[in-house]
């Protein structure tokens, strides 16, 4: 899968999924077609087995039937037995009327080919072709069976030595044997399975068995005539020698009689079932090719497979269209975040759908939206403190060569024995002091009220009027971290627009509220002049609800400068809140963190 991009993975993936399973179920669905044919062909031969065997049966039931019709015959065994005690014409009369029903009776079974009584007398005149004597042929050297049996001593009676399956049995008296019965049919009609061929792959066969004297081995020989041969082609050697360890793979004792089996030589596969008839010493065999199948199988074969490289073709483009439709909000969110990565922060992409991947193009929007807000309240950040520093170096550079003049004065004052000169003095270099600190962006809440009372005692050493300061802070909240010159401002503006304009005694309020319901400490600033009208007011709520940075106009703190500093320190969610009525004064509160109460030692580090 190298060199594939995602999409085409998945495409890949999905086909996979669905193709493997499909795959697996179509090889077994093969091989189950396969087992069905074969066991198919299997009951088929046991069928046709089973059919030849009731017909062999059949027959030899037709062979003994006559055999216990003459052997029931007591005035014929009895005329076999004692001849001499008839006359000429009791001896005719005898032949004439057992040949007249047993002809009779062979019409009624047309299968028998031929009946035979032969007598071991000579006395027992011949009638041919029923009844003879036994000096005509050598029975005695004949088997029970005799297959491809050919009477050759009816030398004028050619119809009658036809090849037949032949039995030869004695005749008894009262356990005396009187002479031979012998029965045949012809070979076509006692195996008319040999001579009817049923298809190209279906054959049979008819062994006999014979013990080899020399071996002690059974053999099986083949019962076979012309006809036989050109109608069906013999058992191939290989095929035969895995037939015959079949046959007689057996325990020591045990005799099978019956059995099915799988041959195979090469290419060639033949399912095969046999059966023994023991009367007649001989084994019957069925077997079907599998080239019956073969075909049919293929056929099958290829469908299947044809039907199942159409079904992947048309799955892998129908999966492969529904990816794309799918994976193209994907590359469009991709694309987004390679514009953003060129630096291009307005990059939007648009929203489609509701699934999870709309989702993630909401959060992309989100994401550049907020990085690039981030982004321009950082440069609002490094250029308020820039120009912070800057301010402060520049007062610094002013503030000391005032602060030596300052500490020269206050010898002199020393000298000449002026103390409230030297106190007066002391409290502007402290405040000086303060402000010198440049590098120091923090302080605690108590340095910062320090400074403001050192700030209004020199108001009042100018001033002939007396400005109070009152304040409540909580010892706990002493130690709260804020950002430097946060409420210095607010006294210094309390000062010139609501104490200066008036000249007369003031109180200034510097206190803390506790702010339960979101974690926060406000600090208060609150005069009580003559207060900020109304439209005053919602200018000033504009002026500072809007975060662009904006520098401080006269080189001084402003309300403008707090906001954005503490907007720095705390958060956006950190707004000053100016409250007022015109004639009762101006109250502006600044929310800080409750958790900076736990910062003393940072800032203590960083002065």
């Amino acid at each position: 899968m190298i060199g594939m991009n995602f999409s085409q993975k998945l495409v890949f993936a999905y086909t996979c999924i669905v193709v493997v399973p499909l795959f697996i179920l179509v090889i077994t669905a093969m091989g189950f077609i396969r087992r069905s044919r074969v066991e198919e062909l299997e009951a088929n031969s046991e069928g046709l087995l089973q059919e030849n065997y009731e017909i062999v049966l059949k027959n030899i039931e037709s062979f003994d039937l006559f055999e216990k019709l003459i052997n029931s015959n007591g005035k014929l065994t009895l005329f076999f037995t004692m001849p001499e005690r008839s006359d000429e014409n009791e001896i005719i009369e005898t032949m004439i009327s057992e040949t007249t029903m047993l002809e009779r009776t062979l019409e009624t079974v047309p299968n028998i080919y031929a009946l035979r009584v032969f007598s071991d007398s000579p006395l027992v005149p011949e009638r041919w072709p029923i009844f003879m004597n036994s000096s005509r042929t050598d029975l005695s050297s004949l088997q029970r069976w005799e297959y491809g049996y050919t009477a050759d001593y009816l030398s004028n009676l050619g119809s009658l030595k036809s090849e037949s399956v032949c039995s030869t049995r004695r005749l008894e008296k009262n356990h005396r044997e009187i002479g031979y019965i012998q029965i045949a049919m012809k070979t076509s009609d006692f195996f008319p399975f040999l001579f009817k061929k049923i298809n190209e792959y279906n054959d049979d066969y008819v062994f006999r068995e014979i013990l080899n004297e020399e071996t002690n081995q059974m053999e099986l020989i083949p019962i076979t005539n012309e006809i036989i041969e050109k109608n069906s082609q013999p058992l191939n050697q290989n095929l035969y020698d895995d037939f015959y360890k079949n046959v007689y793979r057996r325990k020591q004792g045990e005799l099978s009689y019956y059995g099915k089996m799988t041959l195979r030589y090469k290419d060639e596969t033949r399912y095969s079932s046999w059966v023994r008839v023991p009367d007649m010493n001989i084994i019957l065999l069925h077997t079907c090719s599998s080239k019956e199948i073969q075909k049919s199988l293929l056929y099958i074969q290829l469908g299947i497979l044809g039907g199942l490289l159409l079904t992947v073709f048309l799955l892998y483009f129908l999966v492969r269209y529904l990816t794309g439709r799918l994976m193209a909000r994907v590359y469009k969110l991709i694309g987004g975040m390679k514009e953003v990565q060129k630096g291009r922060l307005d990059a939007r992409v648009e929203v489609t759908g509701t699934d999870e991947v709309t989702e993630a193009q909401k959060t992309f929007n989100q994401m550049t939206e907020q990085l690039k807000t981030q982004i321009e309240e950082i440069k609002k950040e490094q250029q308020l403190i820039a120009d912070t520093e800057m301010k402060a170096m520049q007062n610094q550079i002013n503030a000391h060569f005032l602060y030596n003049a300052l500490e020269t004065i206050k010898m002199q004052a020393v000298i000449a024995g002026e103390s409230d000169v030297e106190e007066s003095i002391n409290v502007l270099g402290k405040l000086m002091h303060y402000c010198l600190r440049w590098r120091v962006h923090t302080v605690t809440l108590e340095e910062e009220v320090d400074y403001i009372r050192s700030y209004v005692y020199l108001l009042n050493i100018r001033n002939d009027y007396v400005i109070s300061l009152e304040t409540e802070i909580k010892d706990e909240w002493k130690k709260i971290v804020i950002p430097k010159m946060s409420l210095q401002p607010l006294v210094e503006n309390a000062f010139y627009y609501a104490i200066e304009p008036f000249g007369k005694d003031a109180v200034i309020r510097v206190y803390t509220e506790d702010g339960h319901e979101d974690d926060r400490i406000w600090l208060c600033v609150r005069d009580f002049g003559k207060g900020i009208s109304k439209e005053k007011q919602e200018e000033l709520a504009a002026y500072l609800a809007d975060d662009n940075y904006e520098r401080d106009s006269k080189g001084s703190i402003g309300l403008k400068n707090i906001q954005q500093r503490l907007t720095m320190f705390c958060g956006k969610n950190y707004r000053l809140v100016v409250k007022s009525k015109e004639g009762e004064g101006c109250l502006i509160k600044i929310p800080v963190p409750r958790k900076f109460i736990e910062a003393e030692e940072i800032s203590g580090g960083a002065r």
